[in-house]
């Protein structure tokens, strides 16, 4: 005689289930958020690795975020009281972003502009965060003032400072508080990044940064501080 279930007996297997399926649900879930953050991490390396081939070409300096050649005696973006302005047509971003357009467009990406590390790297999918797909351009270049951007690689007394980091707003990164008029660009407060824009908390309540000596670290916003970004400090 076959012995079937009891409803009892079926009861305590989906109970046992369900028990497991809750357990390792989050681990799969945390194991996910790991290997995007692994990604994420690459990404921002090969970016470093292009960022060093560029500087090797260009004697030793490293790239700026931007050059505006349609401002007539400002190529270099310098005497802008909003240093994310669209200048033009012609101006070139380091990475491939078209500053015509809002930063999270939602046109085919990345039919964007080229940027001018385009020479240095083999896909434009290391300009994407496996986190946030909806920006043209996922990582920030840092302009503040002090910072690496344009100096040449002797005059960076701080290996460690950022140069480029996960972003949501555009391509580069500075103080824009209300009202705040022109240079120099100050460090965004982390406490006062409460949108988490300029810091995103895309990676288990942090993001990553690429630092001037082409390492890849994971920070979280309330540990960052003036000497992460100014490029003499020691």
């Amino acid at each position: 005689m076959k012995r079937a279930f009891t409803l009892i007996e079926l009861l305590v297997v989906i109970a046992i289930i369900s028990i497991l399926a809750a357990i390792l649900f989050p681990v799969f879930s945390q194991a996910k958020a790991a290997a995007k953050q692994s990604s994420c991490t690459s990404n921002l390396r090969q970016i470093g690795l292009a960022i060093a081939l560029y500087r090797g070409d260009f004697d030793g300096v490293n790239p700026r975020h931007r050059f505006c050649p349609d401002r007539a005696g400002d190529e270099l973006c310098t005497n802008l009281s909003n240093p994310t302005a669209y200048t033009g047509p012609n101006e070139i971003w380091w990475a491939p972003f078209d500053n015509s357009v809002a930063p999270d467009a939602a046109a085919p990406y990345p039919n964007f502009k080229a940027g001018f590390l385009e020479p240095y790297y083999k896909t434009l999918a290391i300009f994407k965060c496996p986190m946030e797909t909806k920006w043209q351009v996922g990582y920030a270049m840092s302009y503040i003032t002090g910072g690496p951007m344009g100096k040449p690689e002797s005059a960076v007394e701080n290996p460690a400072v950022c140069q480029v980091w996960d972003h949501a707003r555009t391509p580069g990164c500075a103080d824009t508080r209300t009202g705040f008029t022109g240079p120099p660009w100050n460090p965004f407060p982390p406490k006062a990044d409460t949108a988490h824009t300029h810091y995103p908390v895309r990676h288990n309540g942090g993001f990553v940064t690429l630092r001037h000596d082409g390492s890849a670290k994971f920070r979280k916003p309330n540990s960052m501080t003036n000497a992460d970004f100014i490029s003499d400090s020691p």
